[in-house]
């Protein structure tokens, strides 16, 4: 290989080593290199004795080695050369000498020299003469230096040999081992038998080439390596490796894989960089590297590899999950995050964030990854770390997690005031997870706990994706209601959030029906509990119960349309505001949940328990309320309606409550089945509940039209309406208008006087008392208007009374069990009050009463059963007492009578009678005891009003 061009000079120490003539032993002949120093490298480079003999061997001198070391405090270079000296010793054999160039690391690394330029500058290189006569070595006090012209070598050169002549991978083998602390030998194919010693140095130069230069510090090489001595000569030519050197065939067979993790690293990386850069472009930056280096600094040397290409190694290693924070800090010092294109810089950024997590690094580290990324962020970082956020599981976004992350944007608040925003903002509003239930449960939860200490600039950015994802915000309002942490003060600064004109900005529609969920009615005196204000405001008031404001169908539509489950979110705000108005307003999604075309059995779990909250069953309900309250519940359950009964008794509450259901229940396509089911629940199970005004609105709509036209109200109107109201016999219900719904709720009232053989009157529609006589059965209410006929005309007899109960009762029985007697039924009860208030204090009226009752129905005992109805006390504790106190006095009189007739005769006539004082002669006498007469004064009439009005109608 012929030498590169002149360079620049660089002065080397040498030294000279043979035999003079006669002389027996090999030794230090000449030099400026101490002798001590001198033998040291020329025993290092010497592995045996070279045989004259072997002129055209492999083994053939002359023979050259290269030795790092270290000399005075400094690294040195060291070139040995082994060459026949063309003369003999004492013993007449031919011999050899070696001469030693020995240079110091820093001009020799500065001026980029290499093992070629060396060897090629040693060659063409004055040496001192030397005066054959001299008996001994010339030591000189100061010998001058060898000045070598020595050239950087030709890196393009250096390339193509090493891609076309020894072939890179095998070369990168061979340095990957040298790396490690592998010993390498190479042989020579039979073609490559006589390579020469320069060709040699290329082959050993161009190994070299291929780790730092600054191993050359610590390398050694030569062009043969005998076997006759240890050595430890690192690479070299051989004719066969020994012990555990690595065996490499020049052009041919490649050395073995490194077995080290640096090693293999090493290799892999020369390989990847040699495909990305190219071979010449590797070369010059690993010839760059002129600090010396040391046989255990593999990692360093590694390090100085990926240099090349650090962005992408550090890239890939923290894609791989072994990123090093020493890559890290050296990637930033050539390249700041913000010159790094933005995928790179996203990557790094996000590292640095992990790596300051608790858990995975020790305490030292993650102060030196957050220093890290405090020093080197941009605006950029923060999008990163909110990508980072949203990269995590849902379990891994934990509310330490979260905070550990915004904790590095409030630290980076000098230098990017809109950090910590930019990092909870994209937090919430990214990522696949915050599309899944569980992500936007996660994520309402730590903006729950974070939401108190947000700066202007960050609550101003989170209402902005509050705006622009609806899912999250409902899952925010949603997690705050069922907590009763609600803060609506949120959403009424989305909705009137200030611009620049002073004026409410608009809001979607979406947030708006969210908002009406929440603000339904003008504010009420008494504060919402639970729920304070924020900091410097008064506390949020509750609303009332009914609307003031016309409602935004098309908000709604927009709330509910948001998600499967935006139905839920709503009833929890309603509840919070307790608003039941939410029941109307979200009907169509509440209906496919509770009709079972939608959601789960929890889903319809939680619609109940949400309307037992919303409209809760207590007396005075509201009647729209209770309406829809009750058709839900009807859906959900196939029962109910209780509601029905107790809606408030304000004239207007069950004209709302059949309103609502005339308007609904056709639409609900109800089958027959649940037809009963409604008709059922309408009219309960107890015939004294049944709520006669809201049924009678039910099947007289035109009521409400009139009503809407500020007609009287109810207890003004009802019994003319009643009155003139036509008798029709209806369809079914459910079909139709609400004229045939009539049918099926008489039917249901008819089963449960069949069944319970009792009936109620208060409150019932003389039209419909008439209908239902005519059902099979219940021919004997008719005997029930006898009854109550007989009580007003306040003329009829005991026994004529009684024959009207005994056919009212056919089922009633007295016995002495109380479980085998049969009560009256209330409507018999009901119709003989009158008459009994007006004859309590008539106790032969009573008695005789109960005495006719018992005769006609020997078997039942009726006239015992009204003493014992009596007792109870069905008709009020002051019928009983005055009726006791009646009898009591009877059954004196009746004893002291007994006592009177029982009295033997008198034998002395009876003497003439004498006149009654205060009577005119010839007056009828009184009554005697157990007789009936009307009374002189009757009691009040408690006959109810429609009776009042219009008499029996019977």
């Amino acid at each position: 290989m012929s030498g590169p061009p002149k360079g620049r000079p660089v002065r080397a120490s040498w030294s000279l080593q043979g035999k003079a003539p006669g002389q027996v032993a090999y030794d230090v002949q000449a030099g400026n290199v101490d002798p001590r120093i001198a033998q040291k490298y020329f025993w290092d480079a010497s592995t045996e004795t070279p045989r004259p003999d072997r002129a055209h061997a492999p083994d053939a001198l002359p023979w050259v080695a290269f030795l790092g070391g270290t000399e005075a405090g400094g690294p040195v270079t060291g070139l040995v050369e082994t060459t026949w000296s063309g003369g003999r010793d004492a013993t007449g054999r031919i011999s050899y000498s070696a001469r030693l160039l020995l240079l110091d690391w820093q001009p020799t690394s500065g001026a980029g020299l290499t093992w070629t330029s060396l060897y090629n500058a040693a060659l063409d290189a004055e040496w001192p003469a030397m005066s054959a006569d001299a008996p001994h070595p010339p030591h000189l006090a100061h010998p001058p230096h060898i000045v070598l012209d020595a050239a950087p070598a030709d890196v393009a050169q250096l390339a193509r040999y090493i891609d076309q002549d020894i072939r890179f991978e095998w070369a990168a083998r061979c340095a990957a081992l040298l790396l490690e602390g592998r010993h390498v030998a190479i042989t020579l194919s039979p073609e490559h038998a006589g390579l020469n010693a320069a060709t040699r140095v290329a082959v050993l130069d161009g190994i070299c080439a291929l780790l730092p230069y600054g191993s050359r510090a610590w390398l050694s090489a030569a062009t043969w390596a005998g076997h006759g001595a240890d050595h430890e000569l690192r690479l070299t030519f051989a004719l066969r490796p020994r012990g555990n050197q690595c065996h490499a065939v020049l052009a041919g067979q490649p050395p073995q894989e490194p077995g080290s993790r640096e090693g293999r690293a090493y290799l892999a990386e020369l390989l990847r960089l040699r495909r990305k850069v190219g071979i010449e472009t590797l070369l010059t930056h690993l010839l760059s590297h002129r600090a010396p280096l040391s046989p255990l600094d593999a990692e360093q040397a590694l390090r100085h590899l990926r240099d090349l290409d650090l962005r992408s190694v550090v890239v890939a290693d923290i894609d791989r999950g072994t990123g090093r924070l020493g890559d890290v800090s050296r990637l930033l010092s050539l390249y700041p995050l913000d010159r790094l294109p933005e995928g790179e810089a996203a990557m790094v950024a996000r590292h640095l964030a992990l790596s300051t997590l608790p858990g995975g690094r020790s305490e030292t580290e993650r102060e030196q990854a957050r220093s890290l990324l405090l020093e080197h962020w941009s605006p950029r970082v923060g999008r990163a770390l909110a990508d980072e956020l949203n990269s995590w599981p849902v379990a891994s976004q934990t509310l330490q997690r979260v905070c550990a992350v915004l904790d590095l944007a409030t630290a980076a608040g000098p230098r990017d005031r809109r950090a910590h925003a930019v990092v909870l903002a994209g937090y919430l509003d990214g990522g696949a997870a915050a599309v899944t239930p569980e992500g936007l449960s996660s994520r309402s939860q730590n903006l729950h706990a974070l939401r108190q200490g947000l700066d202007e600039d960050t609550a101003a950015a989170v209402r902005d994706v509050f705006v622009r994802r609806p899912e999250l915000t409902l899952a925010w309002l949603d997690f705050n209601a069922g907590r009763n942490t609600l803060d609506d003060l949120m959403v009424r600064e989305l909705l009137h959030g200030p611009d620049t004109a002073g004026e409410p900005r608009h809001a979607p529609d979406w947030l708006r029906g969210a908002a009406a969920l929440i603000h339904h009615g003008p504010p009420a005196t008494a504060p919402l509990p639970g729920v304070p204000g924020l900091p410097g405001l008064p506390d949020l008031p509750t609303f009332s119960t009914r609307p003031t404001v016309p409602v935004d169908r098309d908000a709604l539509d927009a709330f509910a349309g948001i998600s499967t489950t935006a139905w839920r979110t709503g009833l929890r705000l309603a509840c919070h505001a307790r608003n039941p108005d939410a029941l109307s307003w979200l009907h169509p999604e509440l209906y496919e949940v509770a009709t079972g075309r939608s959601g789960t059995d929890r889903d319809r779990e939680f619609l109940l328990h949400q309307i037992d909250i919303l409209v809760p069953k207590r007396p005075g309900l509201p009647g729209a309320h209770a309406a829809w309250a009750d058709l839900l519940q009807l859906l959900l359950l196939g029962r109910g309606m209780q509601r029905s009964r107790l809606i408030a008794d304000d004239g207007e509450a069950a004209v709302e409550y059949a309103a609502v259901l005339r308007r609904e229940v056709p639409q609900l396509g109800l089958g027959s089945g649940r037809e009963a089911a409604l008709a059922s629940g309408l009219v309960g199970e107890r015939l004294d509940q049944i709520p006669y005004r809201v049924l009678w609105e039910l099947t007289r709509p035109q009521v409400e039209s009139a009503r809407t036209r500020n007609e009287p109200t109810r207890s003004q109107s009802e019994p003319t309406r009643l009155q003139a109201e036509p008798t029709r016999r209806p369809k079914s219900l459910g079909q139709g208008g609400p004229e045939t719904w009539e049918g099926p709720l008489l039917d249901r009232i008819a089963e449960l006087l069949a069944n319970a053989g009792d009936w109620i009157t208060h409150g019932m529609p003389a039209q419909w008392e008439q209908r239902l006589r005519t059902h099979p059965g219940l021919q004997w209410l008719a005997h029930t208007a006898e009854i109550r006929r007989l009580a007003a005309t306040r003329t009829t007899v005991p026994e004529t009374l009684g024959d009207a109960i005994v056919r009212a009762s056919p089922n009633s029985r007295y016995a002495r069990s109380a479980q085998q007697t049969v009560e009256y039924p209330s409507a018999v009860l009901e119709a003989i009050t009158p008459w009994l208030h007006d004859h309590m204090g008539r106790a032969d009226a009573v008695h005789r009463l109960a005495g006719h009752l018992n005769r006609i129905s020997p078997q039942r005992f009726l006239g015992d059963l009204l003493y014992y109805s009596i007792a109870q006390p069905r008709f009020g504790e002051l019928v009983r007492q005055r009726v006791l106190e009646g009898h009591e006095e009877l059954r004196d009189g009746v004893e002291q009578a007994i006592k009177l007739l029982r009295q033997k005769p008198s034998r002395r006539q009876p003497t003439a009678p004498v006149p009654t004082p205060g009577r005119p002669y010839g007056e009828p006498p009184r009554p005697v005891p157990g007789s009936y007469a009307e009374p002189e004064q009757s009691t009040p009439s408690v006959l109810p009003w429609w009776r009042r009005l219009g008499g029996d109608r019977a």
